[in-house]
């Protein structure tokens, strides 16, 4: 819960900044027009420039409230950085309607215009962002029977110690770790971590053959280690 305050604190420090900006603008901007101009062309500049806003802070917030270990995030900076472009734009236009007294129907045309131009690539990467989405998606699925397969191959050493007259309390810390692996986030850790629980469960099969329940319950607790560190890397990267 702190980690997930701290990401809408940073993205309000964002938008107190981008505000802090536009105001700052909105007052410059007021009093380099003169009394008459400060008509519907300066209401326009300064709608436009909330709009930017608006939107430099939704980009914020994407990247802030990133998901998939961080592996969205050129596609989030690349939206970010267009929406700054684009309210630097709005505040450029601000400042030449202030000076150059643009009329409303030319200075509402170039704001559709810069509008337009920031949508297309957005749209753009929009759909690109759709696509890792759905790989992200695929991923999880694929990290999904991985975990129930380690499960299972868990469970079967639950059953062949049962066969081989072990008792079912002294067993309770095996099943445990096959429900944990079942019930683990499926998103994908590294290499090195997601080879280690696998090659920890391996070990785990290999020690019921000795026929030591004491070897067998070591083997449990070190790939209880290595899929808690997989879980943590997991819940860290998110």
């Amino acid at each position: 819960m702190g980690k997930f305050f701290n990401k809408i604190r940073q993205v309000f420090n964002i938008f107190l900044l981008s505000a802090l900006i536009a105001l700052a603008a909105a007052v410059f901007v007021y009093f380099l027009t003169s009394p008459e101009q400060r008509g519907a062309a300066f209401w326009i500049s300064v709608v436009f420039m909330v709009i930017a806003l608006v939107v430099e802070t939704l980009q914020a917030s994407g990247i802030a409230m990133r998901k998939n270990s961080g592996r969205n995030i050129p596609v989030s900076f690349t939206k970010f950085i267009l929406g700054a472009v684009y309210f630097i734009f709005t505040i450029i236009i601000a400042f030449c309607n202030a000076f150059f007294a643009l009329t409303e129907t030319k200075l509402l045309l170039i704001e559709i215009a810069g509008l337009v131009v920031f949508l297309v690539p957005m749209v753009l990467i929009n759909m690109a962002e759709l696509r890792l989405t759905g790989s992200d998606r695929k991923q999880q699925e694929a990290g999904r029977q991985e975990l129930a397969s380690l499960s299972a191959r868990v469970g079967y050493v639950v059953d062949d110690l049962k066969a081989s007259g072990i008792p079912a309390a002294e067993l309770t810390q095996i099943a445990n770790f096959s429900e944990s692996l079942k019930y683990s986030d499926p998103t994908p850790a590294s290499g090195k971590l997601e080879r280690a629980v696998e090659e920890a469960v391996k070990n785990l099969e290999e020690t019921v053959s000795g026929g030591d329940i004491q070897a067998v319950l070591r083997a449990c607790t070190l790939a209880e280690r290595a899929l808690k560190e997989r879980n943590e890397y997991v819940k860290n990267a998110k």
